[in-house]
Parts: C-alpha cells; sequence; structure tokens
C-alpha cells in the first residue's frame, strides 16, 4: 500500500519532468526543423501567410545553388585554414600552460594565473576596440593571423584550466621516477604526460576550433577583403545586405556548411563529453 502511494505521487513529479524536456526539446530543436524547411521552399513561400509546419512545393534548388556557387568552396577553405591553426596553437600553448600552472610553483604563479582568467571577465565585443587598434598598429589587419591571435586569446583561459585539471590527476610519482631515470624535462612532458591527457587535448582543440568557425564579428571586422572572408562573415556578406534578403540561399548554406562540424563532433564526441568530465569523475 505504501509503495502504491509513493509511486501515485510521483506521477505529477513525472509529467512535470516530461513537460519541461518536451518544452527544452521544442526551443532546441523547432529553430533546427524551421532552419531546414526554410531552406527546402521556393522563394516564393518564404514570405506568405500560409504558414505550415509541414509545407508542400519543397525543392533543392536553394541547396543546389549553394553547391555550384565557388565563393562558399572558398569560404569554407578560408574558415578551415583558419579555424584548424587556431584549435592547433590553442592546444599547443594550453598544454604548456596548464602543465607549468599544474606541476611547478614559482613565485607570480598564482597572479598569473587569475591575469589568465580576467581575460573572461570582459565582452568580446568590447575587447574588440583595443584588438583592432592593436592589429592596425602591427599591419596584420586583413590577414588571418589577426583571426588567429584573437582566438587564441578567447579559448587560452578555458583550455588552460581544462588541461590544468587533467595534469592535477597525474601522480608527481610518475614524473620523480622519470626523472631518476634520466629522462629530461620536455621528454617527460611529451613522451609520458601528454598521452595521459588525450581526451583533454582533444577537449580543447575542439572547443578551439568550434569557436573560430562559429564566430561572425571578429572576422566581419578584422578580414576585409572578399577573397579572405571565413564562412560567417561570407555568407552573410553574400546573401543578406542592404539591396537583398536572399532567405532561402542563406538557410541552405547554413546547413551546407554545418555539416563539416557535425560530423566531426558526432565523431569525437565521445572523447569531448569524456574530456569535460574527466575533472568531475576524477576529483
Amino acid at each position: 500500500m505504501q509503495s502504491r502511494l509513493i509511486d501515485d505521487s510521483s506521477i505529477p513529479v513525472k509529467v512535470i519532468l516530461l513537460s519541461g524536456f518536451l518544452v527544452i526539446g521544442l526551443f532546441v530543436f523547432f529553430p533546427m526543423y524551421w532552419l531546414l524547411i526554410s531552406a527546402l521552399r521556393p522563394a516564393s513561400m518564404l514570405f506568405t501567410r500560409d504558414v505550415s509546419l509541414l509545407p508542400r512545393g519543397l525543392t533543392l534548388d536553394n541547396f543546389r545553388t549553394v553547391v555550384s556557387d565557388p565563393r562558399i568552396g572558398r569560404y569554407l577553405r578560408n574558415s578551415l585554414v583558419v579555424s584548424v591553426t587556431t584549435s592547433a596553437v590553442t592546444t599547443v600553448i594550453c598544454a604548456y600552460a596548464g602543465y607549468s600552472f599544474s606541476k611547478y610553483r614559482y613565485r607570480g604563479r598564482k597572479s598569473l594565473m587569475f591575469l589568465v582568467m580576467t581575460s573572461q571577465m570582459f565582452p568580446f565585443a568590447v575587447l574588440l576596440l583595443t584588438i583592432y587598434t592593436m592589429m592596425r598598429s602591427l599591419g596584420l589587419l586583413d590577414r588571418y593571423i589577426a583571426l588567429v591571435l584573437s582566438f587564441v586569446t578567447f579559448t587560452l583561459p578555458v583550455g588552460t584550466w581544462t588541461l590544468k585539471s587533467f595534469f592535477d590527476h597525474i601522480p608527481d610519482s610518475l614524473i620523480e621516477s622519470a626523472k631518476i631515470d634520466g629522462a629530461p624535462r620536455l621528454m617527460i612532458l611529451h613522451r609520458i604526460i601528454l598521452p595521459l591527457t588525450i581526451p583533454g587535448m582533444m577537449t580543447v582543440a575542439v572547443y578551439g576550433f568550434v569557436w573560430s568557425w562559429n564566430d561572425l564579428l571578429y572576422s566581419l571586422t578584422l578580414i576585409t577583403s572578399p577573397d579572405k572572408r571565413t564562412l560567417a562573415a561570407g555568407l552573410l556578406m553574400t546573401y543578406m545586405g542592404e539591396f537583398q534578403q536572399n532567405w532561402g540561399n542563406m538557410m541552405a548554406a547554413s546547413i551546407w556548411v554545418s555539416l563539416p562540424v557535425m560530423v566531426g563532433f558526432i565523431l569525437l564526441q565521445r572523447t569531448f563529453v569524456r574530456g569535460l568530465t574527466a575533472g568531475a569523475e576524477k576529483g
């Protein structure tokens, strides 16, 4: 009898939880669904009062136009160059910085750690004012290195602390044993420590790649040449503007260029999640 009362009393809780999940799922997946059907609609059906969740007359013309546009391939190549470079540079710097903060004790260490995190305290739009002025004084405007340096600056704090949590859980006795065997410090780091933190390094690499891939504000400001634009800025300047609003092609292009990131994230999902939760599991 008591167990039945408990089961009956838990029914409202289950209903509330299920309703909450449905609402959250609606907010998450409905924009993606609307993006897809907008990309499949003809241009004449995008601006109409007859709004339907199951539209008729769907077509692939928008996707054919996007795939045959040589500018999209150029934007895709530019984004790959910037994103892969940012991901690699971020991972290397964060690995050395995280190892230093975790395994070395020196004067100013805590102050430096705090300084690294202070960049997360300011809105990125505010930092753009300083970064733009600095890049202009260095003659780096309209060059990919300006974007890479900016993206590395923003991903460095999170990446450093992520890898520091991995290094904290590696016993110092392992490093001391390698020193006794005569291994130099760099060999210990490269051949013993870093292979143990591959999930964390993959997490930082994916984080840096996705950050630079999705950026619009800095790409639109620091890069001005049409041939050098990355995906977000290139799509905006190609399909949207003062005299055109080509929503169908814009939606189709957004889906098309998102496929590489979606496939990569699906393939690396387990490693990425394990890297994010490793500190909590081991702590």
